[in-house]
């Protein structure tokens, strides 16, 4: 097998025509020069060099290997150079994913911050619900992402960061409802809307409402299904139902009067965001810089 070192003293030799010339170019001994060129020339089954006296002249093999020489030495200086700008996490490329709520109300001015501190990183960002963000992390067409449900797939490692808030929202034409607090019994003959499957935010509520209330999702009234927050406000809006979503996402409508806020008698519904990742992949500096960024935000807000 042809190695690089090989290729290098092939060009040395190519250069100064002589072993001996070229043995001080390479910092070899002349013996050990003429073992390397041996050594290809064995490889390749075909004389490289024409020896005549001192001098020495390319053959027409000689010839032809020599812009190839030339080539892969040059990829292997860039892959080196470019791998030592890799190591230094001030350069490069990161995808990132987001679940609906971290991908449209958390990532963006986290990812504005993080630019702030190292412009020359670009960072490009997907947004799906949780269940699609964790399938492209193992697909590897994602980095990192950020979802609202740790789910049970093999290889991906997750870490809590960001808290989120739910709450129980109305249309303010359809409010049912003469105080803030529901009785949980009441859920039943409510027609809600929900995220579709595969939705940390759905998985969050169905977890809270069997948990808690002991009340399985097959029991609600679910009116309508939506593949987005957004769609589910929209669809809230319009009278088909009500729905319990992320506070983050309804904070403008509640603060306008467009929608009501209603919370559940006897508990806070919350859940957790997640940073997640591939654990057989070597993380990239560029990532984990991106990542500890995130973690360090998550410390500076519990610390406030």
């Amino acid at each position: 097998m042809i190695d690089v070192r090989q290729l290098q003293v092939f060009l040395a030799v190519w250069k100064e025509k002589s072993f001996s010339k070229a043995a001080k170019i390479v910092f070899l001994t002349q013996p050990t020069v003429s073992g390397h060129i041996k050594a290809l020339e064995d490889t390749l089954g075909i004389r490289l060099f024409d020896r005549a006296g001192r001098r020495i002249y390319p053959t027409k093999a000689g010839e032809i290997l020599y812009p190839y020489a030339k080539e892969i030495l040059n990829l292997v200086k860039q892959a080196q150079d470019e791998i030592e700008v890799f190591k230094g996490a001030d350069t490069g490329q990161v995808y990132l994913g987001g679940s609906n709520i971290p991908g449209q109300y958390i990532l963006p001015t986290l990812l504005g911050e993080f630019k702030r501190e190292k412009p020359l990183i670009e960072v490009s960002l997907r947004i799906g619900d949780s269940q699609s963000i964790s399938e492209m992390l193992l697909q590897r067409e994602i980095d990192l992402g950020m979802v609202g449900a740790e789910l049970p797939m093999e290889h991906l490692k997750f870490e809590p960061c960001f808290e989120d808030k739910l709450v129980f929202i109305s249309s303010k034409e359809r409010a049912l409802f003469k105080n803030q607090f529901i009785d949980p019994k009441e859920l039943v003959n409510i027609p809600f809307i929900f995220r579709e499957k595969g939705s940390g935010t759905r998985l969050a509520i169905e977890d809270a409402l069997k948990r808690q209330f002991g009340l399985d999702s097959s029991a609600l009234k679910v009116v309508a299904e939506m593949g987005s927050t957004e769609a589910v406000k929209q669809a809230v809006k319009a009278g088909v139902g009500y729905a319990i979503v992320s506070e983050r996402a309804v904070r403008d409508e509640i603060a306008y009067g467009v929608l009501k806020q209603y919370s559940i008698k006897g508990v806070e519904l919350k859940r957790k965001f997640y940073l997640a990742w591939d654990g057989r992949r070597t993380m990239s500096p560029t990532c984990k810089a991106l990542k500890e960024f995130i973690l360090a935000k998550v410390q500076e807000k519990e610390n406030n």
